[in-house]
């Protein structure tokens, strides 16, 4: 008997042993050790690929680099308000360059609040991103989060406003210079007051109260005013509304306006269209309105059209101020010496200049 259970146990074992060779899968590429296989079509790993993007958005006047260094990147970035038509245009660009450049990037809306930056900055850290692009609603606000990110060794990219600790712990500030902004579009508007031989004018003001760089502007704009005055021009500023940027809460501030006035300036095109808005509502024709910050179709059609009270505005292109963030941070990865910071040129455009600006073909 006990022979017969030998027996019978080894004839198990020998019957496992072809099951568990049976159950082994067959060796794969990818396990099979490297072989001197001739070289196949397929191109190198290290090749630039077309980028998965819609480059035709992207205007002739970018200058865009054949660098690799942001291939694979994981990108942060957040910026102030993407309810702003300028700022939702950068974020398009940011976007689009940022693919195009083979990195991982989407643009978060900092909705124009510390408490809401701060915490995406302190996720954009948790996530270990290789780099952080952030547009601060105020110069402070953000400030704690942003230096967890330095001592965490991750580079940032300051752009469009500002951060008080930047010049030391950023890699560079992109942006534009918010009271040269303010004092072009001043300048602009004496001369048109001289032009017109207007000696006494009053005005409304649109502005964005909680936007430090929107503030700022009206600190160039009434310098300006501060000299006309000398000249005998004395401009009273009638009301100064808050509307935050948006159309409806400028909508609203002007059509409650009841006292006569002659012209309207906003810091940013959302205040200056809403405004015009109020105004067309009204059939106003005579209250001209300037913009202290606008980009794109609406604003460069409204001049081109000349239309009845959309008269001039600041032009801040944001593919460009794009491009000159994506170039800092490429000589970033590559070694290179970035400037601290980068201000980008600056125009005012009206009707007779709009077709330097923008095509109408």
């Amino acid at each position: 008997m006990k022979k017969l259970f030998a027996i019978l146990l080894a004839m198990a074992m020998v019957f496992s042993l072809f099951a568990c060779a049976a159950e082994k899968k067959p060796e794969t590429p990818t396990d099979a050790a490297p072989t001197d296989a001739a070289p196949t079509d397929a191109a190198p790993t290290d090749a630039p690929q077309a980028p998965d993007v819609d480059m035709s958005i992207v205007p002739a006047s970018v200058k865009l680099s054949d660098s690799k260094a942001l291939q694979g990147k994981r990108i942060g970035n957040s910026i102030v308000y993407k309810g702003d038509e300028w700022c939702a245009s950068l974020a398009l660009a940011m976007e689009t360059l940022g693919k195009y450049y083979g990195a991982d990037i989407v643009v978060e809306d900092g909705d124009l609040n510390d408490e809401t930056q701060t915490k995406q900055i302190e996720n954009m850290l948790a996530a270990g991103v290789d780099l952080m692009m952030i547009d601060p609603t105020t110069p402070d606000g953000t400030h704690e989060a942003l230096m967890k990110a330095v001592n965490a060794d991750i580079p940032i990219i300051i752009y469009d406003g500002y951060w008080n600790a930047g010049e030391e712990n950023a890699v560079t500030t992109v942006t534009w210079d918010q009271e040269l902004t303010g004092k072009l579009i001043g300048e602009y508007f004496i001369q048109h007051l001289k032009d017109t031989g207007q000696s006494s004018v009053k005005i409304v003001e649109l502005t964005n109260a909680v936007s430090t760089h929107c503030q700022e502007r009206f600190v160039g704009l009434h310098k300006v005013f501060d000299e006309a005055e000398k000249e005998g021009i004395e401009i009273e500023v009638l009301n100064k509304y808050d509307s935050q940027g948006n159309r409806e809460m400028a909508y609203n501030a002007i059509a409650a306006v009841v006292e006569p006035y002659d012209y309207i300036i906003s810091d940013v095109d959302n205040g200056a269209f809403g405004a015009v808005s109020a105004l067309q509502a009204a059939g106003n024709t005579s209250v001209k309105v300037l913009s202290m910050g606008a980009y794109g179709e609406e604003p460069f059609t409204a001049l081109y059209n000349k239309d009845a009270n959309y008269m001039a505005c600041l032009n801040v292109d944001p593919w460009i101020l794009a491009q000159f963030i994506f170039d800092g941070a490429i000589a970033h990865f590559e070694g290179k010496e970035v400037p601290v910071k980068t201000n980008i040129d600056l125009f005012v455009v009206d009707s007779s200049n709009v077709t330097d600006f923008w095509s109408f073909d």
